[in-house]
C-alpha cells in the first residue's frame, strides 16, 4: 500500500513536471512529430523487391522516442535542476530515502508514457502495422524499456549538478540509442561486423523486442532473450542509480 507521504511526493513531482514546459511539452509531442515525419518519408520510399520497408519501423521508433524522452529528457535535467536549486539537499534531511525519491519521481513519467503508448498503439492498429492481439505485449515492452532507460536517466540526473549538462548527456544517450539500435537506420544496411556488435547492445535488444510484435517485423533475437537482457539491464541501471545518487552538489558518494 502506498503511503500518504509517497502519494503526496509523487503528485508534487507530477506538478513540477507539467509546470516545466521546456522539458514536458517537448517530450510529450516529440514522438508524434517524428512519427509524422517518418511516415511522410516512408511514403515516398521506393517499394521495389528487396528494398527495406521503413514504414515497419515507424511505430517502434515512435514508442522508442516516447520511452527515452520520458526516461531521459524529462528525468535527468529536472533532477539535476532540483539538486542545483538545493531541493534535493532539503529532501535529504528527511527520512525519504533515495529509493522512494526515485520511484515517486518516476510515477508521472510512467503516466506520460502510458498515455503516449495508448495513442501510438491505436495509430499502429489503424495503420495496419500491429494486430490488436499484440497490443498488451507492446504496452508491456514499452514499460520495460521505460524501466531500463529510466535507470540510465537517474544515473545521469542522480550525479550531475548542472541541468543543462544532464539534459545534453541524456539527449546524447537517446540519439545514440536510436541511431545504433536499428530503428532510425536498419541494421541490415550496415557492414556485417558493425551489425553484429550493435545487435548486442541492450538498447538494440529493446528495439528488437518491439519488432517481435510488429506485422512483418524481422527481429534478430528471440523474444525471451531480449526480455532477459532488457530486464537485467534495467535492474542493474536502477540499482546503480539509487546507490550512486547524490543529494547535494558537493556530495562525493
Amino acid at each position: 500500500m502506498i503511503s500518504s507521504t509517497s502519494r503526496e511526493l509523487a503528485l508534487l513531482h507530477a506538478r513540477e513536471l507539467v509546470r516545466d514546459p521546456k522539458y514536458f511539452y517537448f517530450a510529450l509531442f516529440f514522438p508524434f512529430g517524428m512519427l509524422a515525419i517518418f511516415l511522410g518519408i516512408g511514403s515516398f520510399m521506393p517499394k521495389e523487391p528487396g528494398t527495406p520497408d521503413f514504414l515497419k519501423l515507424v511505430i517502434p521508433m515512435a514508442i522508442f522516442l516516447a520511452v527515452t524522452s520520458a526516461a531521459l529528457t524529462v528525468t535527468a535535467g529536472p533532477l539535476a535542476g532540483m539538486r542545483a536549486k538545493g531541493t534535493l539537499r532539503l529532501l535529504g534531511t528527511t527520512p525519504l530515502g533515495r529509493t522512494r525519491l526515485v520511484f515517486t519521481h518516476m510515477f508521472a513519467r510512467v503516466l506520460m508514457v502510458t498515455a503516449q503508448a495508448v495513442v501510438l498503439l491505436a495509430l499502429a492498429v489503424a495503420l495496419g502495422k500491429v494486430e490488436p492481439s499484440r497490443l498488451p505485449a507492446l504496452f508491456g515492452i514499452a514499460l520495460l524499456g521505460l524501466a531500463m532507460f529510466g535507470g540510465i536517466g537517474y544515473l545521469i540526473g542522480g550525479r550531475l549538478s548542472s541541468p543543462d549538462a544532464a539534459t545534453n548527456v541524456g539527449t546524447l544517450v537517446q540519439l545514440a540509442a536510436l541511431f545504433l539500435s536499428g530503428l532510425a537506420f536498419p541494421l541490415e544496411l550496415m557492414p556485417d561486423a558493425v551489425r553484429t556488435v550493435l545487435s548486442l547492445l541492450p538498447t538494440s535488444f529493446f528495439a528488437d523486442l518491439m519488432l517481435t510484435q510488429m506485422s512483418q517485423g524481422e527481429p534478430t533475437h528471440p523474444a525471451w532473450l531480449s526480455i532477459l537482457v532488457v530486464t537485467v539491464t534495467a535492474a542493474v541501471a536502477v540499482l546503480l542509480a539509487i546507490r550512486t545518487f547524490k543529494w547535494d552538489q558537493g556530495e562525493t558518494a
